[in-house]
């Protein structure tokens, strides 16, 4: 990212939430000059993981919507049985 890409941010408006532990690195770089609200969280790893063998796709689209027969060359969005949705790239 570029040095500018913050400059239209309203900095009272946004909240930047960092690692816990960091928050000294984040103030004392660019981000505590635009951003007065920085708040340290706790990064702890993945709670908890589910993991099913028999999830199938429901659905596929393309990246601007349209419903999709099958595979199609390009960016798809697969939606599966088990709620997730995915993005496959198809050559």
């Amino acid at each position: 990212m570029g040095y500018g890409v913050f400059e239209n941010c309203d900095a009272k408006k946004c909240t930047v939430y960092v690692p816990k532990g960091t928050y000294d690195d984040y103030w004392l770089s660019d981000f505590g000059y635009f951003f007065e609200n920085i708040v340290e969280f706790d990064a702890t790893g993945i709670d908890k993981t589910t993991t099913s063998t028999d999830v199938e796709e429901v659905s596929r689209y393309s990246v601007n919507g349209q419903r999709l027969v099958g595979s199609t060359k390009g960016l798809n969005i697969v939606k599966y049985s088990d709620g997730s949705v995915k993005k496959v790239a198809v050559e």
